[in-house]
């Protein structure tokens, strides 16, 4: 597979091409960015072309697929170039600015028959697949509860994107809890259908929230909540996901994030019984450690040999169209 990158700096150099390095049947051969110097940085730094239009890139570059790794309200454009030029495309989230946006990119890659997926890559920690094993396998039994934090230190940053409406679409919610939503889904097999919110900018001067909560329940019934922060130093959040069940639970700390690390503690309590005591004797759980092995390479692994079968599977894009649902549900409420 060769790849060219739109958006060579930030993710894409720390994360993604090392990723696709590591892979032997993967060969970046391009890289663009709009900056000329980080353009000529990240070309030089990997042996490649470099460019700052995408369009010239893929007219002269030949490729199977591109990775995209912008500020959000580039997507739209960018991923229909990629297509125009009718190479596969793999996408950071979130997807587009909106739902509408997400879906008119991915009905446009379904009907000219070429893979669009995008950058959820907590779903394949090998922590949170276990969770979703034991689940599976009533583990927990019926779930009944839910709780994710996912949360990281981004103070004021001159020139930050994120930190700027127009270009990430919003803040913590927009950029964290999108995470939280997908992974939440896959893992329950659901799909969470109300949503009630509050979010806020209490420390940081910039335009979008710095901290924002919701509350929902998903078209099976189960409850739960996600709170996510800018304005939580790194060392003081867990990053967890919290799952309960009527015969026990599944709890997965510091796995949230862009690595494969952190445990997972799975009880299996089945009460029967009421107890009018209140006597609590907390039982051990069995625990389960983090692989650390490389969650981007996993995710670009699953691309790749759907590209080279054929089998060109849209589920998970249509996911983070639903996803972006989720995200314009929250922030339509905040303007009533």
């Amino acid at each position: 597979m060769k790849w060219c990158i739109i958006g060579a700096g930030g993710i894409a150099d720390r994360r993604t091409i090392p990723a696709l390095k590591k892979d032997a049947s993967n060969e970046l051969v391009a890289v663009m960015d709009k900056n000329v110097e980080t353009a000529k940085l990240i070309g030089e730094k990997y042996g490649v072309k470099y460019y700052t239009d995408p369009d010239q890139m893929l007219s002269e570059v030949e490729c199977d697929a591109v990775y995209i790794g912008t500020p959000v309200a580039c997507h739209y454009d960018q991923a229909m170039t990629v297509l125009k030029h009718d190479r596969h495309l793999f996408i950071e989230k979130p997807l587009a600015i909106d739902s509408k946006t997400s879906k008119k990119i991915v009905e446009a890659y379904k009907a000219k028959g070429k893979l669009i997926t995008v950058g959820y890559m907590m779903k394949y920690h090998n922590l949170h697949k276990k969770a979703k094993e034991i689940i599976a396998l009533d583990g927990i039994g019926k779930v009944v509860d839910v709780r994710a934090q996912f949360s990281c230190w981004y103070p004021d940053i001159k020139g930050a994107w994120r930190q700027n409406k127009k270009l990430g679409g919003g803040g913590a919610l927009m950029d964290l809890s999108v995470h939280c939503i997908e992974l939440i889904e896959d893992i329950l097999e659901d799909e969470i259908e109300l949503v009630k919110s509050f979010y806020s900018t209490r420390t940081f001067s910039y335009e979008v929230e710095d901290s924002g909560v919701f509350i929902f329940k998903t078209k099976g019934g189960v409850l739960g909540h996600i709170d996510c922060n800018f304005n939580i130093p790194d060392n003081a959040s867990e990053s967890k996901l919290e799952i309960y069940g009527e015969k026990g639970y599944a709890i997965c700390k510091g796995t949230l994030g862009q690595e494969e690390k952190g445990k997972l503690y799975h009880l299996y309590s089945p009460q029967g019984d009421y107890s009018a005591k209140q006597e609590r004797v907390t039982d051990k759980p069995t625990e389960y450690d983090g692989e650390n092995s490389d969650l981007y390479l996993k995710q670009l692994q699953v691309f790749v040999n759907q590209v080279k079968s054929g089998k060109l599977n849209y589920f998970y894009a249509d996911r983070a169209v639903q996803v972006q649902k989720i995200i314009d549900k929250i922030y339509k409420e905040k303007q009533k």
